[in-house]
């Protein structure tokens, strides 16, 4: 799957679940929004998608730069999502400024039927202990 193909799949995700006026901004010059739209409750949202390998991890500017889109956008609320998963001071930024992380593992769960705000319940947690992280850097480091 391509990066512009990850982004049409959020965007679908996105329609599924009720949301209005969805679009794929992503790009060059997209000034930190891969889609954006409007929750089924009228509140606008802005979303970055990183279709990274498993073993990568989000770091702590990526999120800086979607809170930049969304008061580029004036949206309502950020949401990032991506195929690997967040470092701990990424993660604790995306808390601390209401930004929802959605990780590989929520990722799943959103693919499998959840809605979107249906994760914000799990925003921060489920990334796996360290176990699940050891047998997931064995399957996919080689």
């Amino acid at each position: 799957m391509t990066g512009t193909e990850f982004e049409e799949l959020v965007a679908e995700l996105c329609r599924r679940d009720g949301c209005m006026e969805v679009r794929r901004v992503g790009g060059a010059n997209d000034n930190g929004a891969d889609v954006v739209g409007r929750l089924p409750d009228g509140r606008s949202v802005v979303i970055q998608c990183k279709r990274y390998t498993p073993t990568s991890t989000i770091a702590s500017r990526e999120l800086r730069d979607l809170l930049g889109a969304k008061v580029h956008f004036a949206a309502d609320l950020a949401v990032f999502v991506t195929t690997t998963r967040f470092s701990r001071p990424s993660e604790k930024f995306a808390l601390q400024h209401g930004i929802l992380a959605v990780h590989r593992d929520h990722l799943g769960l959103w693919n499998n039927g959840a809605s979107l705000l249906s994760l914000s319940e799990v925003n921060g947690q489920g990334q796996g202990d360290s176990r699940h992280r050891a047998r997931w850097k064995q399957a996919y480091e080689k």
